[in-house]
């Protein structure tokens, strides 16, 4: 039974390869990387888009392989127009009317999208969160406090789509809250209407209700 799924899923896979498509995403991870095509890096990218094809294709062995290729694009420098290319290839390995396999691709797309673009924006949000530390009086302070809980909160939102460990994502996200403690407590503090950042009623949900 094994065997006939995976003989099935190969032969869907070379029956809708399109080795335009194909190469023209190697030649974008090339330009990516600054490198050769056979720099390993590449070769694990193209590695991580025919798997993701294969999970498509219904192959067995292969399955989560969209989510795979969505975080390598999403912690390697590669362009917008890269991903949309594997989004396009991946296309072809889905009939119209398997709605589910569009979903997994369109949640390739959207994860990969989503971290490229934190991790871009990072680098210019810890520059801020220094400037803000310099500021004198309150309101710096809280300026402060909440660019680095945004900080947290961003990363946060990264292991959340990267699937990553569960513990780490609530270390992250306790550590957000806590520094929007901080920026409350300097509102409370020092302004003149302290009441505007009296946030006691906010709710948390816990198990109960789940």
């Amino acid at each position: 039974m094994t065997q006939a799924m995976n003989a099935t899923a190969m032969q869907r896979y070379y029956d809708r390869f399109d080795s335009t498509l194909y190469n023209a995403i190697a030649e974008f991870l090339t330009s990516n990387f600054h490198t050769e095509r056979d720099d390993q890096r590449v070769v694990d990218g193209m590695i991580a888009v025919q798997n993701a094809a294969f999970e498509l294709c219904e192959h067995p062995d292969f399955d989560g392989a969209w989510h795979k290729l969505a975080v390598f694009c999403g912690q390697n420098p590669i362009s917008v127009h890269t991903v949309d290319a594997m989004r396009e290839f991946l296309r072809r390995f889905v009939s119209e009317d398997e709605d589910a396999k569009h979903l997994r691709i369109d949640d390739f797309e959207a994860t990969a999208k989503g971290m490229l673009r934190v991790y871009s924006g990072l680098d210019d949000l810890k520059t801020a969160t220094a400037h803000a530390n310099g500021v004198h009086g309150w309101r710096g302070r809280m300026a402060y406090e909440l660019l680095a809980a945004v900080e947290y909160l961003t990363m946060t939102s990264v292991q959340l789509l990267a699937h990553g460990d569960e513990a780490y994502i609530r270390e992250k996200l306790r550590n957000g809250l806590h520094r929007i403690t901080g920026a409350l407590y300097e509102g409370v503090r020092h302004s003149e209407q302290p009441s505007l950042y009296n946030f006691r009623s906010t709710y948390f949900p816990n198990e109960g209700d789940a």
